[in-house]
């Protein structure tokens, strides 16, 4: 089951941006961002802040010239192996989400699907969080 989000639905409130950075970081670290990425759309009359996030749909894992991301086998994910990743950006390049960013240590990092929660039976932090739907599970 992928994660899944709904621009229509969205209404900007970060709840999910926040989610993977409490998820993802310590509270101490100065440099802690979200896996997810938050774009501004202009519709019409107004500004609306849409909260992205990988879609896990392999763009990257087939451009990475050292083979370090892969696709997790049970839940399909799209995950990166920091050991391998030689920091060169071709993933970043290649991503339509622009959801892919660099480390303090120069390595890939990029939204896991909360692999971990997930293999504790739990929901993904942005899926849990968001009470109108707009990220859900499919």
């Amino acid at each position: 089951m992928k994660i899944r989000f709904d621009k229509e639905k969205c209404v900007g409130c970060y709840a999910c941006y926040t989610a993977c950075i409490a998820e993802h970081h310590s509270h101490e670290e100065e440099d802690a961002h979200s896996r997810r990425a938050i774009r501004t759309v202009t519709e019409e009359a107004f500004q609306k802040n849409i909260c992205e996030g990988c879609v896990h749909c392999g763009l990257c894992m087939e451009a990475c010239p050292s083979k370090a991301i892969y696709r997790e086998e049970t839940y399909g994910l799209i995950l990166a192996d920091q050991e391998k990743c030689t920091g060169c950006g071709v993933c970043q390049e290649v991503c339509p989400n622009k959801v892919i960013h660099f480390n303090k240590d120069g390595k890939m990092e990029k939204c896991d699907g909360c692999i971990e929660r997930r293999r504790e039976g739990r929901e993904p932090a942005c899926v849990r969080v968001c009470c109108i739907g707009a990220v859900s599970m499919e």
